[in-house]
């Protein structure tokens, strides 16, 4: 079975302090974090089990620490036993409903496009070496990683999700810090019910790596350098995510925007092999009305100019293929807010783009076609509705 069944930890108390957003997020933006670190202090927290990345390069003594606290937890986490987590996340008038379960590792590869499990962007290998860094030492495992399945008929998770096998043992309720929403999450124990849930799963023949494909590789690469000297059901062979059905009416595709500066603006929009379609009609994050609808059109800013570039006959599937493959030999910035693009766009040697978001309803497709898309190519959500780190698990014996 891909699926494993975990025994779950949850802290008792603090769920506020406690849940905090992936490490990846808010990069650039460290007040956020000292934010974060302010309104938990002393309380026990998932922020003491993570390493933001925006404290990136790595700190050994950080890392240390890390493995100190996820000791000292032994006492501040319940063990709820084997079960999936049934989650309800609530934001912006959307509710997003997922399911908290382990994976086989050896059933992913961040490398191949044939394996269960399948990455849907690039892995930059450069990225592993931290996250192996710190799991290497790690008892317990966070996760923040979301896995994507194709149920058209949701037959995994029903669209009512209300009946008493869900209702009947919620675990946590409450408000996550920083404008994340509100979250629910209901501990699913029958066995009957984890081995139907199980062979659904297994019966959709592939699953994708939305979020959290980094954190999932890492997980990966240490698995293979330890699974030779270890028994073959080590918990260091399974990995927490959250499954999401594709189809559920709470995810969001979102694109994520470029950003060039430095540069002579003019000099970059001439080597596109593109005609250019002046417009004035754009409002950040919504269509403009004279964008021509043929082959790829990409919008793009500068202080003087907005427009489009258009692609006749591109020879990509993409538009994010069509734009990275000329300004990837730039210092690209990549930024989820329009409206951020548009201002730092508008700024002196500077020029954005805005792309479109992936269809959801062919994205199974494309992965299948194409394998691993470009990096950056879209993002589950917006920044603050990334998965929070709630739930845990040990992983070494």
């Amino acid at each position: 079975m891909i699926l494993h069944v975990p025994n779950i930890l949850l802290p008792e108390t603090n769920w506020k302090e406690w849940a905090v957003i992936a490490c990846d997020q808010h990069t650039q933006d460290l007040d956020y974090w000292k934010r974060v670190e302010e309104f938990v202090g002393d309380t026990p927290s998932a922020l003491n089990l993570i390493y933001p990345e925006i404290y990136l390069p790595l700190d050994e003594k950080r890392v240390d620490e890390i493995h100190k606290a996820m000791h000292s937890y032994r006492d501040v986490l319940i063990d709820h036993g084997p079960c999936f987590i049934l989650v309800k996340r609530n934001f912006s008038g959307r509710e997003r409903t997922g399911l908290v379960v382990a994976v086989d590792l050896e059933g992913y590869e961040y490398t191949g496009t044939d394996s269960f499990i399948r990455p849907t962007e690039k892995t930059i290998k450069e990225r592993l070496p931290a996250r192996v860094k710190i799991r290497e030492n790690a008892e317990l495992e966070l996760t923040h990683v979301l896995i994507l399945y194709d149920d058209p008929d949701f037959s995994v998770l029903p669209g009512n999700t209300e009946g008493p096998v869900y209702e009947g043992d919620k675990v946590y309720d409450f408000d996550l810090m920083e404008d994340g929403g509100h979250i629910k999450g209901f501990k699913i124990s029958d066995r009957n019910v984890l081995e139907e849930i199980s062979k659904k799963i297994e019966s959709f023949g592939i699953l994708l790596a939305g979020d959290g494909n980094h954190s999932l590789a890492a997980a990966k690469s240490f698995w293979e350098t330890i699974k030779k000297t270890v028994p073959d059901n080590h918990p260091a062979r399974y990995a927490l995510v959250e499954l999401v059905n594709i189809h559920d009416p709470g995810l969001t595709f979102e694109p994520i925007h470029r950003l060039v500066r430095g540069i002579n603006p003019e000099k970059l929009l001439e080597r596109f092999d593109a005609k250019i379609v002046e417009s004035s009609l754009f409002n950040s994050g919504t269509e403009c009305e004279n964008k021509p609808e043929a082959g790829h059109s990409i919008e793009f800013i500068t202080k003087n100019r907005r427009g489009f570039l258009i692609f006749d006959k591109p020879k990509h599937d993409l538009e994010v293929e069509t734009l990275d493959e000329i300004i990837d030999d730039y210092a690209v910035e990549y930024e989820h807010d329009p409206e951020v693009v548009e201002k730092l766009g508008k700024e002196p040697e500077s020029i954005g783009f805005f792309l479109p978001p992936l269809k959801r309803n062919e994205f199974f497709a494309l992965i299948k076609k194409k394998g691993i898309l470009p990096r950056k190519s879209f993002s589950l959500g917006k920044e603050n509705e990334k998965r929070y780190y709630i739930e845990a698990r040990r992983i070494m014996q």
